[in-house]
């Protein structure tokens, strides 16, 4: 299968060389030459080079060296660089041409797409923040080889952190800002709403989401990303609650740039963690991506290509000494064990052999008699295993002379995973088969990914307008599968591979865009208007499709059926087998004792075994549980944006939005930013209010899988929309749409050359905020949800619970200087946020007349809040994300040499836990406290040829892990840390080749 993927992926790339590099290529000829800075004469590397008029281009090397494909003769090639004067020259006839460029302190800031309408707008005078970060060059000297991770270190409110273990969070790469969760963050690419996963995160620290997997998008085919750190939702969508990600697409063509990346995480050195085991090392990485453009014909048209192949190890983090738990229990060491026809079951046949050996009806002594050790039992307590595949198009085409342009960019991703699930143990009889598995198993989740997604449109101009209309198509394809797993209700005949059933989403957008920028209207009253509306269409669907039989359904292995009526089960096949009863006692009183099970009829059946049905770990979707949701939403806007004076500039947006399925809703946006010191000093504000609609996945995902107690007690428990029975019977109300306001203030200036830094306090408030509840047990409740679960099932849903609040404030500055014949960059950014649960809407749920909650109504009240509005859940978003970070960086380059040393600061964080210290539920919560900590980056990088690069370094080089984890919360030493901060994969170490020519 994963063979697959790399064949799929390369004879897609191969068919679309194929098809779009047709001989439309005559006349051209190749420009070459050197651009160095005027004031020492050194060379400038990554300078933009466009011909004009087109998006065709290249950039140069390390040694300030470029190469062009220009069609015809008699073009003007423009030459741009942050911090340098931008320069066009006409080169004629020339195939020779150096150029030196002038240090301008203006041109620090480039121009963005996001944050406004107005295409003339830079990242600092913009009126929100945005962050502009040059992907396809910082990718050279990053340890980072995934987008997501590689902006985590950079931008201070994103945030990418990979989920360990076995949930399925693990198998996507979600975006956040601000610390909102994921699905309120737009992500745009080329300026076009990308569609999200059909993945519904359940363990997300931010609470549950969608999100767009950034693990789609090949890192190598992203330009630059910018990122817009304020409420947008009225400029772009109701998802822009906490800000905006747009990713361009690389133009460039005639220049192949590859990259062959490899590392791997090791414990080694002199930051050794003592705390885990010596794993060496894990999480091996092998990685070739490309990128190659070509012209399309002799008018500046282009297609840009890029394929990315990977393949990335496991990792796994246990405790010193693993597991310590037990394994065997009396029953399985002393042969008492019985099927549902009193056959016995000889599970110890060692000590059968050995009757004299008393070590052998020991659990230790067995496990070293079997050659087991706590590694025997260790789960894949970290990263999951990846093969990846990816290709991507970029594609313009100029139509006419008044400047259009036909575009298309899209791509294919195809992703195979494993991660692993709880060890099931022998001692575990419900989910347990001697047959299959005598000494237990670690039952592991795939998934097959299909991403797709393709972009069409024209640019042009109409009635003095730019006009833009685009339809953009996405899919997302989610295909679920276990490995060594079982069903134990079919015994030894059931399935030990299972495909669990599908998870399908697809969006198709249609907008239209029109905008105009007015010089001094109204008789030159005002400076300039940009003036811009349009209109989108969306429509969505969302797919559950059911698994194979074996995965959701119990079988009849383990039953008895009565060969005779009122037949006496315990005294004629097994006398340990008894029934509960329940007596009256003389005093009025009621007790339970145990009494022979007797079956009344022939042919009655009875569940003597009590095998855990499904699936084991993840059960399979059942087909009450399918499902094919469709929605559609219809939105128009306008945006105006005024620049009443050179200094004074206001911007105000409105969109109205229709939902299928929620009704209509109105935002607007107010924005302004006013120049104090012009090109030195500014102040800049928002307020905006905006609206989100559940999401589809949250609407009707519905799921059963295997949790585990601190002390690794199993339970099922099971994820019920909000229209179920289940929720009707327990009282949980419909999901209703979460609305939002947004303010913001700041800063920009620039004091001096080559010194940028801007600061802006935020403030977000969001009313109805869904969340994932605890599990509310069947026996605890009682009454209907306990008919509906069964007594010892748990329930959990999504609701809107409560209004949040977040305030904070980024800062970031950026200096770079010459350092004799070198240049330093110095990077300084920073968050100080907070988040705090402001009110809490407890639903009014129905408690069954035989419920097992506390009787002191403080207790039960306090029992019941706690589960509605999850303690973890709650405690990880409100505490869970480090209240301050900090990231300093600097990068030293010198001809073909360069170096980069990043410090991460990561403020400490509060665990939360659901489960009190002892079983009294009036001891306190076993709580913990982590650490602030401190990430080192490092990495060199020297340009051996002209054509090739190579770099080694380090991510969290210190070897930095976060506090342990609580021992009582370990499951007897399963567990080493939880996923906060920085994760807890420790040192990762890279070696790297760069290509082009």
């Amino acid at each position: 299968m994963r063979r697959s993927i790399y064949k799929r992926i390369l004879h897609l790339s191969f068919v679309l060389v194929g098809l779009l590099t047709r001989p439309a290529l005559a006349q051209q000829r190749v420009i070459s030459g050197r651009v160095t800075a005027e004031e020492d004469g050194k060379p400038i590397t990554g300078v933009n080079i466009i011909i004009k008029g087109t998006t065709t281009g290249a950039a140069t090397d390390a040694n300030g060296d470029y190469s062009l494909t220009v069609p015809g003769e008699g073009k003007t090639l423009t030459f741009s660089f942050i911090g340098f004067a931008t320069r066009e020259v006409a080169v004629g006839t020339l195939t020779k041409l150096d150029i030196t460029m002038i240090a301008d302190t203006k041109q620090l800031a480039e121009l963005v797409v996001i944050g406004s309408r107005n295409s003339s707008r830079t990242k600092l005078d913009t009126p929100a923040p945005v962050d502009v970060i040059a992907v396809s060059k910082l990718a050279q000297t990053m340890p980072q080889t995934e987008l997501s991770q590689l902006l985590k270190q950079i931008a201070p409110s994103f945030n990418s952190l990979k989920v360990p273990g076995a949930d399925l969070a693990s198998h996507v790469d979600a975006v956040q800002l601000r610390n909102q969760p994921p699905n309120q963050t737009l992500v745009l690419l080329n300026g076009k709403r990308r569609h999200t996963s059909a993945l519904l995160l359940v363990a997300n620290n931010a609470g549950p989401s969608t999100t767009v997997d950034m693990r789609t998008i090949p890192l190598a085919a992203v330009e630059r990303v910018e990122i817009l750190r304020d409420g947008a939702a009225a400029q772009y969508g109701s998802d822009a609650i906490a800000g905006v990600v747009n990713m361009e697409l690389k133009k460039t063509v005639g220049v192949f740039t590859g990259m062959y990346n490899t590392g791997l995480y090791a414990n080694v050195g002199l930051a050794k963690n003592k705390d885990i085991d010596n794993f060496g090392t894990d999480g091996r990485l092998q990685q070739f991506m490309g990128n190659y453009g070509f012209a399309l014909g002799d008018k500046g048209g282009f297609i840009n290509l890029t394929f990315e192949l990977s393949k990335q190890g496991h990792t796994s983090r246990v405790p010193k000494g693993g597991y310590s738990g037990t394994v065997f229990d009396a029953s399985y060491l002393n042969n008492t064990r019985k099927t549902a026809d009193g056959v016995p079951i000889i599970t110890n046949p060692e000590a059968i052999a050995s009757p004299d050996n008393a070590a052998l009806r020991t659990d230790k002594g067995l496990q070293a008699a079997r050659g087991l050790t706590p590694k025997s039992f260790e789960m894949i307590n970290g990263l999951s295993q990846v093969d990846n595949g990816s290709v991507f198009m970029n594609m313009g085409i100029p139509l006419g002379p008044k400047g259009g342009e036909f575009y298309a960019f899209g791509g294919l991703n195809y992703r195979n995973t494993l991660s692993g699930c709880y060890y099931r143990f022998p001692r575990q009889q419900d989910r347990f088969l001697n047959e299959l598995y005598p000494n237990g198993f670690l039952p592991q989740l795939t998934s097959n990914i299909s991403d797709k997604s393709i972009t069409v449109g024209v640019r042009s101009k109409a009635g003095g307008f730019d006009v833009d209309f685009s339809n953009s198509f996405g899919s997302s394809k989610f295909a679920y599968g276990m490995v060594n797993t079982m069903n134990a209700s079919y015994g030894p005949a059931t399935p030990t591979t299972m495909r669990l059933g599908d998870n399908n989403f697809t969006q198709n957008t249609t907008n239209i865009a029109l905008s105009r920028l007015y010089s001094e209207p109204m008789g030159g009253m005002l400076k300039s208007m940009n003036v811009a509306f349009g209109a989108e269409m969306r429509v969505e669907n969302y797919q559950i499709l059911p698994g194979q039989v074996e995965s959701y359904t119990k079988g009849t292995y383990g039953t008895f059926t009565a060969p005779e009526d009122n037949f006496n089960y315990t005294q004629r096949v097994n006398k340990d087998v008894k029934t509960e009863k329940v007596v009256t006692n003389p005093d009025g009183t009621q007790s339970t004792t145990y009494v022979d099970l007797i079956i009344p009829y022939r042919g009655g059946t009875v569940d003597i075994k009590g095998y855990s049905p499904n699936c084991q770990c993840f059960r399979g979707f059942a087909p009450d549980q399918q499902a094919s949701a469709f929605r559609s939403v219809m939105a128009g806007y306008a945006d105006v944006e005024i620049d009443i004076t050179k200094r004074f500039m206001i911007g105000l947006a409105a969109r109205f939005e229709n939902y299928s399925d929620f009704g209509n809703v109105l935002t607007g946006k107010f924005a302004t930013r006013y120049s104090i010191i012009p090109d030195v000093l500014a102040l800049r504000g928002s307020i905006s209010t905006g609206f989100r609609a559940p999401s589809l996945q949250e609407l009707y995902y519905a799921q059963t899988s295997t949790g585990f107690t601190p002390g690794g007690v199993p339970f099922d428990q099971g994820y019920f929309t909000n229209t179920s029975t289940a929720a009707k019977a327990l009282g949980i109300p419909r999901l209703k749409q979460e609305r939002s306001t947004n303010m913001s203030f700041g800063m920009t200036t620039q004091p001096m050359q080559g010194l940028e830094i801007t600061a802006d306090a935020y403030y977000i408030k969001i009313r109805d905020k869904i969340i994932q509840t605890g599990g509310f047990s069947g026996s605890d409740i009682g009454g209907g949800l306990k008919n509906v679960i069964t007594a010892d099932g748990i329930a959990q849903f999504f609701t809107n619970a409560a209004d949040v609040e977040t305030k904070g404030i980024d800062f970031v500055a950026n200096y770079r200087t010459r350092a004799g014949s070198g240049q330093l960059t110095y990077s300084l950014a920073a968050n100080w946020n907070t988040v705090a649960f402001t009110r809490v809407y407890p639903a009014n749920l129905n408690i069954g007349a035989d419920n097992q909650l506390p009787t002191d109504a403080t207790l039960r009240a306090q029992y019941l809040s706690d589960i509605y509005l999850n303690r973890n859940s709650r405690g990880s978003f409100e505490h869970g994300s480090p209240r301050q970070k900090y990231i300093g960086s600097v990068v030293y380059q010198k001809g073909p040499f360069s170096a980069m040393a990043r410090v991460i600061y990561y403020g400490g964080v509060q665990y939360y836990s659901n489960y009190h210290e002892t079983d009294d539920i009036t001891s306190p919560y076993a709580d913990y406290s982590l650490a602030p900590r401190t990430t080192l980056d490092l990495s060199v990088g020297y340009q051996l040829l002209k054509a090739m690069r190579i770099s080694v370094g380090g991510d969290n080089v210190t070897n930095t892990y976060p506090t342990r984890t609580r021992a009582d919360l370990t499951d007897s030493g399963r567990f080493a840390y939880d996923n906060y901060q920085m994760g807890f994969q420790g040192a990762y170490y890279y070696a790297r080749m760069n290509f082009q020519f």
